[in-house]
């Protein structure tokens, strides 16, 4: 069963060694170090799990798509450039992982990183955007680590595991924009109150707004290895005829 936040950072380092001598002669030298799979923070005696892989020719397509169009041209270009990625690879609970999410990022930024894309959920931010998130409001968190994605009759959200939550889905028959709103709203909802659901009971955004009827069904959608399987299922939203 998955249980972990990935991030994906592609750079300019043409290998190991190179990544290594940047590492350990970023300011202040010796702070932190690459070893044996571990990017660690010395002084602290912290450190973090790392994947180093060669370029992949389909990455800059990849930021492209998860990051929606925020990604300006010039980003675009240094992510398809990158000589390598780096996987850092965190604890799934994003709320406990805010400050040592913002210090190994920081790290990776100034060592070269082009942009961030969060690979347990697929999306992706340019470096200003994804440090406001972390250092932001409590929606702010969420908007770094979950997407809304459509497919096969309904709109899902994807990257609430990283709160321990499950996710939502959404048919299509409701409006795109208002589907969105709903979702978003239901599962910020979720990560603030914590309800106590069951399947069977009914979720509406005001007293007289439209009401959704709640049923929790594995995330079938993906295998329980796969980066972006959500544990704790998925929450149907459909709506009630009145």
């Amino acid at each position: 069963m998955n249980a972990e936040l990935i991030l994906c950072i592609p750079g300019p380092w043409k290998d190991r060694s190179e990544f290594l001598r940047a590492v350990v002669t970023l300011e202040p030298a010796g702070q932190f170090m690459f070893a044996g799979g571990i990017l660690a923070d010395v002084p602290s005696k912290d450190h973090v799990q790392v994947e180093f892989t060669p370029a992949d020719p389909h990455l800059a397509a990849a930021f492209e798509l998860a990051g929606q169009g925020r990604f300006s041209p010039e980003t675009l270009a240094a992510v398809a450039a990158h000589h390598s990625v780096v996987y850092l690879v965190f604890p799934i609970d994003i709320e406990a992982q805010r400050a040592r999410l913002i210090k190994f990022s920081t790290v990776l930024q100034k060592l070269g990183g082009s942009a961030v894309k969060v690979e347990s959920a697929g999306t992706a931010h340019g470096w200003e955007r994804w440090f406001a998130l972390l250092k932001g409001s409590q929606f702010d968190l969420y908007c770094a680590a979950v997407v809304l994605i459509g497919g096969d009759g309904h709109y899902y959200s994807c990257g609430m595991h990283h709160f321990g939550l499950p996710e939502c889905a959404v048919p299509t028959t409701v409006d795109p924009a208002a589907a969105a709103d709903l979702m978003n709203r239901y599962n910020f909802w979720q990560i603030v109150e914590r309800p106590n659901l069951q399947s069977g009971q009914t979720f509406s955004l005001e007293p007289d707004a439209p009401r959704y009827r709640l049923t929790l069904q594995n995330d079938e959608r993906h295998n329980s290895d796969h980066p972006f399987f959500n544990s704790h299922g998925v929450w149907f939203l459909d709506p009630v005829r009145e």
